[in-house]
């Protein structure tokens, strides 16, 4: 089982998100902490991007890395499609 870490620029911007949207994103992330590769939801990162994971949530992109050693999930980025991987 994994722990999750949220930086500090994902969970401000899960917090300007309407409730209902919070939940569903909340909980997405939650369903990673049994195994955040195998998921038909997760797709490994390229480019720029390389080593990140990524869900689709809706129109949110939830961009994460793993630390298999330590058994740690590091959320560092949430946002809308067009803007998250602007970062």
């Amino acid at each position: 089982m994994y722990r999750i870490i949220i930086h500090k620029r994902a969970a401000r911007y899960l917090q300007r998100l309407p409730q209902f949207q919070k939940e569903i994103i909340k909980a997405a992330i939650k369903r990673l902490t049994d195994n955040p590769f195998d998921s038909k939801e997760v797709k490994q990162m390229v480019g720029n991007w390389k080593g990140y994971y990524r869900i689709r949530v809706q129109d949110v992109r939830v961009i994460y890395w793993v630390d298999k050693e330590n058994s740690v999930i590091y959320v560092d980025y949430i946002g809308s499609r067009g803007d998250v991987y602007k970062k």
